[in-house]
């Protein structure tokens, strides 16, 4: 392209920005915003090839602005939906968007009685390919600063008016901040009604005057660390005058997996705190049996691999052919007294010469002895405790069996176990075989009935370790058993015929929105076409990839 032929491009762009849009061209509307960001990403390209500084401050500059308007533009297009209902459009109408062959002169097709998704933030979740409570989050922020809504869908001003205004119309100001701020007021205010047609406006006020007009002036303070601390300071002050501290909920909460390591947040107040104390006291204490038996490493096996008289099998005898005498523990040494010279420990069957006696020292971190002492506790609860039982469900190939050294395996939720911490588990669990076929079939463990028995159920999860949707992460205490083939309809109550699913999903069958095929004996979900034109059999590897 020229020069001359940019300006004059350039020149009708103009025009078309600053005149009014052009009657009945929607599909010609949107196919301008998909050509706006196709140049986009090229002019991004050209400009980040340039050394010059000037042209990455302005290039960096003009890409926060656009960020910017795509932040305010989310919650917008959240709050289009819902005014639209587009939750409820039909399933070739999605079809049709998704491959950018909709009829915008007809009317929309929607569906009647029960649809795929209950709301806007359901079907947003699905159709934009983000986190559920992300759509939440967004359409909740849409009624505190776009607009909110009446049963019969109609329209009513946001909840907090003044940070409405500085949200659309503050450029310069990140919008995020305005919406953390409006989150922040909002649970000083009681639940807003309006959906019930009863809309409540905020009421807070400190020191006679709105909380609202005292957060945008501290917002529209042009230092941002200095506005953001003394916003900070007025809601501690303002709940500190009225007494409503936001208290964190106490329990125990799984914060995920990172690099392999469980993470854990425990939340305590009172008198549960004070026990936390004291325990994790007597826990950093090398004189109590607790202490010292916490300060040690996880052993690589257990002390007493076997507890009955039965003699040991194959594969845990020793090449004489009698099974070996495990090496006696090293009586810690006390901590205050001087050190002394320690001898050799004598070389074990289990031993090899190399290794030296178990050191007085401290092996283990002051967080990894807490765990150690937590998990001893938690196996040697008190008699008639009403608490409850842990269920541990391993999975594990046949094959490993012959090689417990080097074997692995995993929880049903999804928690890899080293070799130590399996030998250990297998010395004192009861073992459900379960074989798999070549090509990942369960053979046949039960009898057929109505429902599923246990046998199938337990070999169907261990195919399927969860729900079979990709995606879904729902816990195994949430699924249930389904017949692949409908029972109504001549279907088998055995392993061939079971597709585990969690409670919404298994709905979603019975309603035809989801579609199983069987692909080699093993159930395959198909998406809707909106979701996946090709049609493709997918299964849910979201458990496996946690193995």
């Amino acid at each position: 392209m020229s020069i001359r032929q940019l300006v004059t491009g350039l020149a009708s762009l103009r025009d078309f920005a600053t005149g009014p849009i052009p009657q009945a061209v929607t599909a010609l509307l949107f196919e301008v915003m998909g050509l706006c960001l196709e140049v986009l990403t090229k002019l991004s390209v050209h400009l980040r090839e340039s050394d010059d500084h000037r042209v990455a401050a302005a290039h960096a500059s003009v890409i926060e602005k656009i960020f910017r308007y795509t932040v305010r533009e989310q919650i917008r297009s959240l709050a289009h939906l819902e005014a639209t209902a587009a939750h409820l459009l039909g399933g070739e109408d999605l079809t049709a968007l998704r491959e950018h062959r909709t009829d915008f002169s007809r009317p929309a097709t929607l569906e009647t009685g029960r649809t795929a998704y209950n709301n806007a933030s359901s079907f947003s979740a699905a159709w934009l390919g983000i986190d559920f409570f992300e759509a939440d989050r967004r359409l909740a922020d849409a009624h505190l600063l776009i607009a909110r809504r009446f049963m019969d869908g109609s329209a009513i001003t946001p909840r907090f008016t003044q940070l409405a205004t500085l949200h659309a119309e503050d450029q310069g100001l990140d919008p995020r901040r305005v919406a953390q701020a409006a989150r922040s007021l909002d649970k000083f205010e009681p639940p807003d009604t309006s959906f019930e047609g009863a809309p409540l406006d905020p009421a807070a006020s400190y020191e006679g005057q709105s909380m609202q007009e005292r957060a945008v002036k501290l917002l529209r303070e042009p230092d941002r660390a200095t506005g953001a601390k003394k916003l900070k300071n007025l809601l501690s002050d303002y709940r500190k005058a009225n007494k409503e501290f936001v208290q964190a909920e106490c329990g125990l909460f799984y914060q995920g997996n990172t690099n392999g390591i469980d993470s854990f947040l425990l939340r305590s107040q009172g008198l549960q705190s004070e026990e936390l104390l004291s325990f994790v006291g007597q826990s950093d204490n090398p004189r109590t049996e607790s202490g010292q038996a916490a300060r040690k490493p996880a052993p690589l096996a257990p002390a007493d691999l076997f507890s009955s008289a039965d003699p040991a099998p194959d594969w845990a005898k020793d090449p004489a052919g009698e099974p070996s005498e495990p090496a006696k523990p090293t009586k810690p040494a006390d901590p205050t007294e001087q050190a002394e010279p320690t001898e050799q420990a004598e070389p074990t069957e289990l031993t090899e010469p190399t290794e030296q006696a178990e050191p007085s020292v401290l092996e283990v971190s002051v967080a990894q002895r807490r765990l150690n002492a937590l998990l001893a506790s938690l196996s040697a609860s008190k008699t008639g405790a009403k608490t409850v039982i842990p269920q541990v469900l391993v999975h594990m190939q046949a094959s490993n069996l012959s090689d417990l050294a080097s074997a692995t395996a995993v929880t049903a939720h999804g928690v890899p176990l080293e070799p130590a911490e399996l030998r250990q588990l297998l010395c004192e669990a009861k073992i459900i075989p379960i074989v798999f076929g070549g090509k990942g079939q369960v053979l046949d463990v039960g009898r057929a009935q109505r429902l599923f028995p246990e046998p199938i159920k337990k070999a169907a999860f261990a195919r399927d370790r969860g729900c079979i949707v990709p995606g879904c992460s729902a816990p195994h205490e949430m699924l249930e058993y389904h017949h692949c083939n409908w029972w109504e309809r001549g279907g088998k109550t055995c392993i061939e015929n079971c597709a585990v699913l969690c409670r919404h999903h298994h709905a979603l069958i019975h309603r035809r929105l989801l579609r199983i095929q069987m692909v080699g004996s093993v159930p395959h979900i198909v998406l809707p076409e909106f979701l996946d034109p090709d049609q493709i059999p997918r299964r849910n590897s979201y458990f496996r990839a946690a193995a």
